[in-house]
């Protein structure tokens, strides 16, 4: 009969990306109320229960006919 290993699996990794405009981004308490909600949504407000999380700068642009590059929502990508 085969040994068992005596070793536990390794822990799941799940990895979650979340875009988040620029507002957000800059404003601490913010960020921290968007924050709990993703925690929230694996199960734990007040920690990421060992998700990896990617957090993005909406950062979406058009390119119009006359080959102008602009952004899609202006108001809300101020990049500087």
């Amino acid at each position: 009969m085969a040994d068992l290993n005596p070793q536990p699996l390794p822990p799941r990794q799940i990895g979650v990306t979340v875009h988040v405009p620029p507002e957000i981004l800059s404003n601490l308490d913010s960020f921290q109320k968007v924050q709990a909600s993703v925690f929230g949504r694996f199960g734990c407000p007040e920690c990421n229960s060992g998700i990896q999380i990617d957090w993005r700068q909406i950062a979406e642009f058009v390119v119009t006919p006359e080959l102008d590059l602009k952004p899609v929502a202006p108001a809300a990508q101020q990049f500087g």
